[in-house]
């Protein structure tokens, strides 16, 4: 402690840079451990698997997570070693009724063994049986607590969707930061029949299954896929050729890999994961190495402490252990203030992740972690000066024999290279991720999103016309039209359609769309040849395709072929640009955009409006939409906040990036710092026996410079094509990128020899002014 107050700059130094550096490595790793323990809170979780659906097309293989209603019960009745297995399905938000209350919520249709196979816990109710019938329904505690309060829940009757009249059965804990799965309530999956009828053509249904102990999953699944082969195959040439199969995936991994690759497991959010796991490492030495530097720099002023010491009786051993402790110590007092700050912040870091992270102190690895990180950090940084400084003879230290030894001038430049090298690959990493967001956001997504709003019509799709007429009495409105999809994320795919000259035994995917009058126009889709819908044509068997959909046909002619989707016969009257119906990770598929029909219900209403006239708007639409649905709340999103939200994981990782990366440019400033002022200090006699002979201070100040600037060149050379190399794996992992441009690594380089340059010369130049007589005085 009397060295840390004797010398307060470096202490500061030490103690803040590390500090710093353990704020962000202490976000990351909560950040890192909340998605890790994701799904892990389920009783028996490594026998639990997800069931995911392998479609071959073209030679390539497109995984689907949902699959066909029929399997859960062919696995049940004829696959041993599988102790349970479960659907669910979900048909959006469904309005809950009980008394004068009425809620808009998300729940799941839900075979009863669901709740055998997930540990959600129950807070009332009968554990053996949950869901007994079909007029059951499980809920969560936060719906049990928004519809009756305190007053227990169980045995209430709630109305849901103005269709069924269900009695609370049980009340559960839904672990809404712990599960990946959620819900507000659930209710018999045979109710969903009454919505949708399972057949194995329509995949709908998530799978769950809870195999029996030391059940081998690779064998399980060979038996279900030759099983749906030939039962389903029967109907299905698909399944008999095994064009589409399925594959067992481990519950535990299911939120963590969930990209898929020719059938398998390749990726998602771990790879979010691991690019924030190097940024933790790498901030985390570059905060150690500034210790160690500085721990290095100073150790020779202490060398004679150390002689006189050894003079007195002192071993090897104890000098050491003082060395160690002593760095021990101020990485203690550095976790301390961490800890300080990011309870402070960690409000602020929920926001932008869109968690609810606390510290767990209540975790024991978590406080061994902690205690683990403080010793290593201390015992790299003092290891050096303690074993170097230790192994000298008392009377070489008190003769003052050692001082250009202990320097440690070259591990330090080493150093300086490593810790820079590892903020020029931050710098350049953070600049090319900023760039591919920003090329999202501004990327021509093919239609237009601003201004633009969606929200279920219900009821109103009854009386459609009356209300748009009505609401078109707006100034502010310029079109309403309606959808089964709103195209920032189409999630209809089929196999369904016929064209002339399709290839026999070919599969071919398309997603498609069904849409009113005014649709292409209100989207801003642009077309390149034919028309759009009209009244004027009476298009109720009508189709537009996109670009990509007529190369895949192979249609030399378009307009006017005659086509078939789910068994309608229709007309292409058109064909527009391609536009992104899905994340720009994913290639751009063939679309169809098929006119209303009786038999399709397309309830999805959309509205563009005047920028600016948002209010306005909105209260006019609630008004008409109340008159047509007046137990339903009124649900809107703006298609800007659904494409936010599409995107929400690369903003995400954009603004950690760009946070952490300017943490590790004051870090590794804050180093260079203090190198510097080492320095000057050492050469402080050396400047001003120079100055006395004439040498002016731009000529000091630039000689004591070009060191610094060398080992920062040389930082520059080795982190740019690291960093070269990491991004373009990143980029790789969207089917649309930004350009990895050469000028991204020429700012990185210029940014790091400036952050170089000025604080050097800042230290050198205030050493450099000092009056010459000062210095010499005592020669």
């Amino acid at each position: 402690m009397r060295i840390f107050l004797r010398q307060k700059f470096y202490s500061f130094i030490n103690t803040f840079g590390l500090a710093t550096g353990l704020v962000c490595t202490l976000f990351i790793s909560l950040w890192i451990y909340d998605e890790y323990r994701k799904n892990k809170f389920h009783d028996d979780v490594d026998n639990i698997y997800q069931i995911v659906s392998n479609v071959k097309l073209d030679g390539r293989i497109v995984t689907w997570g949902t699959t066909p209603g029929p399997l859960a019960d062919e696995i049940r009745l004829n696959i041993p070693g599988i102790d349970h297995a479960a659907r669910t399905a979900n048909y959006g938000q469904l309005l809950i009724q009980s008394e004068e209350k009425d809620f808009l919520e998300n729940g799941l249709f839900a075979d009863p063994e669901f709740l055998e196979i997930m540990s959600f816990s129950l807070v009332q109710g009968d554990d053996k049986n949950p869901l007994p019938n079909q007029n059951a329904i499980v809920i969560s505690t936060r719906l049990a607590k928004k519809l009756f309060g305190d007053e227990s829940a169980l045995g209430k009757v709630i109305r849901v969707n103005q269709q069924f009249d269900q009695k609370i059965t049980a009340v559960v804990d839904d672990h809404a930061n712990e599960s990946s799965i959620s819900f507000d309530f659930l209710m018999h999956v045979d109710l969903y029949k009454k919505f949708r009828n399972p057949d194995w053509g329509n995949f709908e249904y998530d799978l769950f299954l809870k195999l029996a102990p030391k059940t081998d999953h690779r064998a399980v699944i060979d038996k279900i896929n030759a099983h749906v082969a030939h039962v389903a195959g029967k109907d299905e040439d698909d399944y008999k050729s095994g064009d589409i199969s399925f594959y067992m995936q481990p519950f535990n991994n299911r939120y963590l890999y969930g990209t898929f690759e020719n059938g398998m497991p390749t990726g998602g959010r771990i790879d979010y994961i691991k690019i924030f796991a190097f940024v933790a490492i790498f901030i985390l030495l570059i905060a150690s190495i500034n210790f160690t530097n500085m721990a290095t720099a100073r150790a020779a002023n202490r060398s004679k402490e150390v002689g006189i010491r050894k003079t007195a009786g002192a071993v090897r051993f104890g000098l050491i252990s003082q060395f160690i402790l002593e760095s021990i110590l101020i990485s203690a007092i550095a976790l301390i203030f961490a800890l300080i700050v990011v309870q402070l912040l960690l409000p602020m870091f929920n926001m932008l992740v869109s968690k609810n992270i606390v510290l767990p102190f209540d975790s024991v690895a978590f406080v061994l972690s902690l205690i683990a990180v403080v010793i290593a950090t201390g015992v790299l940084a003092g290891s050096y000066p303690a074993f170097f400084l230790s192994a000298f003879s008392a009377a070489r230290v008190l003769k003052g024999n050692t001082t250009a030894n202990l320097s440690g001038s070259r591990l330090r430049k080493w150093l300086v290279i490593l810790q820079f090298s590892l903020t020029v690959i931050l710098i350049a990493s953070a600049l090319v991720i900023s760039s591919q967001v920003e090329f999202i956001y501004n990327r021509n997504l093919g239609y237009s999103r601003e201004s633009i709003l969606a929200f279920d019509g219900r009821a109103i799709d009854r009386d459609f016309e009356a209300f748009k007429n009505e609401a078109l009495k707006n100034p502010n409105i310029k079109t309403v039209t309606r959808a089964s999809e709103v195209l920032v994320q189409v999630n209809n795919q089929n196999g369904s359609v016929r064209w002339p000259g399709k290839p026999e035994n070919t599969r071919q995917l398309f997603r498609t769309v069904v849409a009113d009058y005014d649709f292409i126009e209100t989207m801003g889709l642009q077309i390149k040849e034919g028309r759009s819908f009209s009244k004027q044509y009476h298009d109720t068997a009508s189709f537009i395709l996109t670009q990509t959909a007529v190369d895949v046909m192979g249609l030399q002619h378009p307009i006017g072929t005659q086509l078939s989707q789910w068994g309608t016969q229709g007309t292409v009257v058109g064909v527009i640009e391609d536009f992104h119906s899905r994340s720009v990770l994913e290639e751009i598929d063939p679309i169809i955009i098929m006119s209303k029909h009786r038999e399709v219900s397309v309830e999805i209403i959309h509205v563009a409006f005047n920028p600016g006239a948002s209010e306005n708007v909105l209260q006019t639409l609630e008004s008409l939409y109340k008159k047509a649905n007046p137990a339903y709340p009124f649900d809107y999103s703006f298609l800007d906040d659904r494409f936010d939200k599409l995107y929400q994981n690369e903003k995400v990782t954009s603004s950690l990036a760009l946070a952490f990366t300017f943490m590790a440019i004051i870090i590794s400033g804050l180093g260079m710092l203090g190198l510097a002022a080492y320095t000057a200090e050492r050469k402080r006699k050396e400047i001003s026996i120079r100055k006395s002979l004439g040498a002016s201070v731009t000529g000091i100040v630039s000689s004591m410079s070009i060191d610094f600037v060398k080992l920062s060149f040389v930082a520059t050379l080795i982190g740019c094509p690291i960093a070269y190399f990491l991004m373009q794996h990143f980029l790789a992992g969207y089917a649309y990128s930004t350009p990895l441009k050469w000028t991204v690594f020429l700012y990185t380089a210029i940014f790091t020899m400036i952050i170089t340059v000025l604080t050097v010369v800042f230290q050198v130049t205030k050493a450099a002014l000092i009056n010459p007589v000062e210095a010499l005085r005592s020669e």
